[in-house]
């Protein structure tokens, strides 16, 4: 099998398995429906998740089974810092920009 459907294959199977504790996560932790709306906007806004994914191969690789006990919340936490970084790159604070 060509690796493009093989990497295909992969991201179809994980993304959605890494999306579900991604908004079970903003939806439980918000608060408030406003933040919640706020959090899913920038978290679930249609990325690759490619850090997560990096590391579900990586794991993968070593051979260490997956335990979503162990593993979803670090996994979790790379994609929220990397939607973090995002974000705040890009207000004026932090990069010295005008607009």
């Amino acid at each position: 099998m060509p690796i493009d459907t093989r990497l295909k294959q992969f991201e179809t199977t994980w993304v959605p398995r890494l999306n579900a504790p991604l908004q079970a996560a903003i939806d439980q932790d918000s608060g408030d429906p406003r933040l919640a709306e706020a959090m899913a906007y920038s978290v679930m806004a249609g990325g690759k998740r490619l850090r997560p994914l990096l590391t579900v191969a990586t794991l993968q690789a070593l051979n260490v089974p997956f335990d979503e006990e162990r593993d979803w919340r670090p996994i979790m936490a790379l994609e929220l810092l990397h939607t973090y970084s995002l974000i705040h790159d890009d207000l004026p604070a932090m990069d010295n920009d005008d607009l």
